[in-house]
């Protein structure tokens, strides 16, 4: 029999678990019928000192029928709304009049920001993102360089029915496989910002081909599309201003230096003849701030493994293990170039989108706290020094070109 002791306890317990039940309730249920799920936003500039927000609704019936894939169709598999604001709630408020349901904006995976609106300043943009928990904030950022995000937004893509969802995976696959744009969301934007020890740097996309016909659905029944989207390196802010952008090869110079290089290709010539394709497979960097006489440099190291991928030289013997350095040699050289032209640009627009300060306060925090306020001219002037290590290991299945030989038999 259980004592008085016993039978208190498990009252106590059996009330604790009745209480529980309440909160399994659904009181913020949200049914999926009435919602629009907003897949991409773009702000741009407009009249006075309003935003215009344009969003990119799914349509779920279209979407449902192709599994988000393929270029076909009756009727689109997005729509977009703009309506303008004061502030960009404003503006979510104000395209309630023009749509039947609620804007979701949960799944939202990409920001384009117009490039007029981000010439003049990205920091008041956020403050709803971060601000509002529907809101995730892993979402990519991206600049429309030369147009409009609402233009940009209306694009209909090939292959992905789902100009935003096209938009994301370009990101993820340039970083992935060759380094020339990398992610950067708008959590990592915040926390730089935040830091007051690194420049906010996002990817750049544009329209290529006619504007007008790439929003119409014949625009993905062709083989060869009147309009495309297309990424196109980095773009550089400096206190949140856009200053400018970085071509290709500097955004992959940028990207090794932060260790956002994942895979890639280096071109290495060999006696003016041709190219060598090199696959760099796996890359890791560190940067150090280092101080000596009391002035502060930076020491990057970057150790990478690569593999010959390509080789259209005729006399080259992969068999000879000086060649084999020499390839490695070429490859370093031309990482070390990309990586000190990024360095080059970025000094000149004195923007640290590369996190310096953050090394140099981590080296000597003292001084920091002493030069951050003049830190734009000091990173300007900083000392950089670089060191690649490439290991070359495999040369694929045949030591030399197949083409060599034919070759050699045609001068005879």
């Amino acid at each position: 029999m259980m004592n008085n002791v016993m039978r208190k306890k498990m009252f106590v317990c059996i009330w604790i678990l009745l209480l529980f039940i309440p909160l399994g309730g659904c009181w913020d249920i949200k049914y999926l019928d009435e919602l629009s799920t907003v897949i991409a936003m773009g702000m741009d500039t407009s009249e006075g000192q309003d935003i215009q927000l344009t969003v990119q609704v799914v349509n779920p019936a279209e979407v449902s029928t192709g599994g988000g894939k393929g270029g076909g169709g009756s009727s689109s598999s997005v729509t977009t709304y703009s309506e303008t604001g004061r502030t960009v709630f404003e503006a979510i408020r104000k395209i309630a009049n023009k749509t039947s349901r609620r804007l979701y904006f949960t799944h939202n995976q990409v920001l384009v920001i117009g490039e007029d609106l981000a010439r003049k300043g990205v920091t008041p943009l956020f403050d709803l993102i971060e601000r509002d928990p529907e809101v995730r904030t892993d979402f990519y950022v991206l600049v429309a360089k030369g147009a409009k995000a609402s233009d940009l937004l209306k694009i209909k893509t090939p292959i992905e029915k789902i100009p935003g969802t096209k938009m994301r995976e370009s990101v993820e696959n340039a970083e992935q496989i060759l380094g020339t744009s990398y992610r950067m969301s708008i959590k990592e934007m915040i926390a730089n910002i935040n830091s007051g020890k690194k420049e906010i740097s996002m990817g750049s996309i544009e329209i290529i081909g006619d504007i007008k016909k790439g929003g119409n659905n014949k625009n993905v029944e062709k083989i060869n599309p009147s309009a495309s989207l297309k990424l196109n390196g980095m773009a550089v802010f400096k206190n949140q201003t856009l200053v400018d952008f970085l071509d290709p090869k500097e955004s992959r110079g940028s990207a090794w230096i932060q260790d956002k290089v994942k895979s890639t290709v280096i071109n290495v010539s060999c006696k003016k003849e041709s190219d060598i394709a090199v696959e760099v497979v796996h890359s890791t960097t560190s940067m150090k701030g280092k101080f000596q006489q009391g002035q502060p440099s930076i020491v990057i190291h970057v150790k990478q493994e690569a593999n010959i991928a390509e080789i259209l030289c005729s006399d080259m013997d992969l068999t000879d293990k000086e060649t084999f350095a020499q390839i490695g040699k070429e490859t370093e050289a031309q990482i070390k170039k990309e990586m000190l032209d990024a360095v080059k640009k970025a000094k000149k627009l004195k923007t640290d989108i590369f996190g310096f300060a953050d090394a140099v306060y981590k080296a000597n925090p003292a001084y920091w706290k002493k030069n951050m306020n003049n830190w734009a001219y000091i990173f300007s002037k900083i000392p950089v020094h670089i060191e690649v290590d490439t290991e070359i290991r495999r040369e694929g299945l045949r030591y030399k070109s197949y083409f060599g030989n034919d070759r050699r038999e045609k001068k005879e």
